[in-house]
């Protein structure tokens, strides 16, 4: 994989059940995904559109293709917490690079 095209490491989590050792459970995030990214600032016409349509992101998290990340997940990278903003999409359709959209977690809640 090409770091240059890909400089960002990226973690991937999943709200998931883990014991508390009292016979329940507690939910946290865990990380599932780890690869190189290319995290991107979008176009303000992006923004602008994206906020028209109530559904507001940050940044543009551009990745080598594969399946294996669900819309439900969050991701972290280079210290913030991004919510994934709708299902990830094959840029291009030639299956080589993939596209989601990022939303900003406050503080990483």
């Amino acid at each position: 994989m090409d770091h240059d095209e890909y400089p960002h490491k990226v973690v991937f989590q999943t709200f998931t059940k883990v014991p508390d050792g009292a016979a329940g459970h507690t939910k946290e995030w865990k990380n599932v995904l780890e690869f190189n990214g290319f995290l991107d600032t979008p176009s303000s016409r992006e923004i602008y559109k994206a906020h028209q349509l109530n559904n507001p992101l940050d940044r543009n998290l551009y990745y080598p293709y594969r399946t294996d990340v669900d819309p439900k997940m969050r991701c972290t990278c280079e210290g913030d917490t991004y919510e994934l903003v709708g299902r990830p999409q094959d840029e291009g359709g030639q299956h080589e690079v993939m596209k989601v959209a990022l939303k900003l977690v406050p503080n990483g809640s």
